[in-house]
């Protein structure tokens, strides 16, 4: 039986690691409190978004 529980024990560390990898890299989005917001893209560029509805409809690269 101590064959089935390292495996198992092994793969419920690895979910736990990689749970807490993918949630530390998650980046909040910018609060939808006006029609459009600025805010940072994927790489750390600065984007505009324009929220619909209290939520991001669509985001862009700032400019005219």
């Amino acid at each position: 039986m101590k064959t089935f529980w390292w495996p198992l024990a092994g793969l419920v560390l690895l979910a736990m690691v990689l749970a807490v990898y993918v949630m530390a890299r998650t980046r909040p989005s910018p609060d939808c409190t006006s029609s459009v917001v600025m805010g940072r893209g994927p790489h750390g560029e600065p984007v505009e978004c324009v929220c619909v509805g209290g939520t991001i409809s669509t985001c862009f690269g700032p400019g005219p």
